[in-house]
């Protein structure tokens, strides 16, 4: 019907298939080899793939000097063509990233992960609000190693494509400079007036120079962006963080309440839960000036709350699930819950929270709780994330190279007398801490 583009030995024309009344797209490629490879190794990509934003592949056809592949026809304007035009307001560029997560958690996810590696404006179409991705040439299935330079776009390429050894995460950092170039185009009011803080913080997460700290997953990248839909409203479901240490005076309830207060400051509806027998929220009810009904009490405009331990029966461990989902169907979007030391009892139920937090001791006599307590969390670690309250900064360093595959975070000791750069440390860590919602 007429060519779309035209490069080189490379055309790719719009075609009607008239048997099937159907309209679809011809790559046909004549001579070069080298180039020729790339788009059969792109076709084979997408043969393997079954998913709505993803073009399928109906034929390929050898021909004397090339071939032709024969593929769906995506209608649609480019996501580089759709910014410029229209601008797209905060929540249009929320619901584009969502998609986009959506589709790298089904790539990532496919036996070996398939790795796009080429995620950029050109790379996607824009059609009624929906997300597609076209152009799999520099796509890769993900086993072991690399080794050789893997293709990108500069702007967009991860670091570490440059050194052969991209996965999974080189794919959220090049999401991460599409939302940047999102942001960059909006001219949403709401986006100038405060929020671009929020939108660009995922970005800026997302962009970071090293792997492991970006977003482990396209899942936790969902997440944060989800945490932006609630800020209008959109998504009522409570998120859970639950919090349990190794031992006794690991800061536990400390942090609760330093991450309860930050949140609250971020407009959210914040309820610390306290599942464990150490009677804090006891201890402040005496002295709480206002206490809100439903065993609700007011501490310095955070809202408290006492789960009774119920065991479960003829088990050895307790639940708390009907008084937590109590308090969430009280309207509470972060809860906090502060399960104490882990223990066998309280396993099952610190492993159910959305988040957890789990903080170890790194001290020699500390040690065979804290490892005893990774052994029970084996197999959530994409949900789990160690912390280590008041240690300095190199023995973090020795500890956290001992861990595998488990995101670790050194925790400021906060008494009043910290510095500056601490309390930074502290309020960054906060931030991460929700971010991963």
């Amino acid at each position: 019907m007429r060519t779309l583009k035209k490069r080189g030995t490379t055309q790719v024309s719009l075609a009607e298939h008239i048997r099937l009344n159907r309209l679809c797209v011809i790559k046909t490629i004549r001579g070069n080899f080298g180039e020729g490879e790339a788009v059969l190794r792109e076709a084979e990509s997408l043969r393997q793939l079954v998913h709505p934003a993803i073009p399928k592949i109906y034929d390929i056809e050898e021909e004397k000097d090339g071939f032709s592949i024969v593929e769906e026809y995506i209608q649609g304007e480019s996501l580089t063509s759709y910014c410029l035009s229209k601008n797209p307001r905060k929540q249009e560029i929320i619901d584009l990233m969502i998609q986009l997560s959506d589709l790298l958690i089904y790539l990532h996810g496919r036996t070996p992960p398939m790795l796009h590696l080429d995620l950029k404006p050109d790379n996607l179409l824009v059609n009624e609000g929906k997300l597609y991705l076209i152009d799999f040439g520099s796509a890769l299935h993900k086993e072991v190693g690399g080794g050789e330079t893997l293709t990108g776009t500069p702007g967009y390429a991860a670091p570490e494509c440059y050194r052969g050894q991209a996965d999974a995460r080189s794919d959220i950092y090049s999401a991460g400079k599409l939302l940047s170039y999102m942001i960059s185009k909006s001219r949403d009011r709401e986006l100038r007036k405060g929020q671009l803080k929020y939108l660009n913080a995922v970005a800026e997460r997302a962009c970071r120079e090293k792997p492991a700290d970006r977003y482990r997953s396209a899942s936790a990248m969902k997440k944060a962006l989800f945490l932006l839909k609630r800020r209008e409203g959109k998504e009522k479901e409570s998120f859970v963080i639950g919090l349990a240490g190794s031992g006794r005076r690991m800061g536990v309830t400390h942090f609760a309440l330093a991450c309860a207060a930050y949140a609250k400051k971020r407009g959210e509806r914040v309820l610390y839960l306290e599942c464990n027998e150490n009677a804090l929220t006891e201890q402040i009810a005496e002295k709480a000036k206002r206490q809100e009904g439903d065993g609700i009490i007011l501490y310095h405009k955070i809202h408290l709350a006492e789960c009774p331990i119920v065991l479960s029966p003829g088990k050895s461990n307790y639940f708390i699930g009907r008084e937590k989902e109590y308090y969430k169907a009280c309207g509470y979007s972060v809860i906090l819950a502060d399960f104490g030391v882990l223990t066998t009892e309280n396993l099952q139920e610190f492993t159910r929270s959305d988040l957890c937090l789990f903080f170890a001791g790194e001290k020699d006599w500390e040690l065979e709780n804290t490892w005893r307590g990774l052994r029970w969390l084996s197999g959530f670690e994409e949900k789990l994330l160690v912390l280590l309250f008041g240690s300095s900064i190199k023995r973090f360093r020795i500890f956290s190279k001992r861990l595998s595959g488990i995101s670790c975070r050194r925790v400021p000791f906060i008494n009043g007398m910290e510095s500056a750069s601490e309390r930074e440390k502290m309020r960054g860590l906060l931030a991460e801490v929700m971010e991963s919602m």
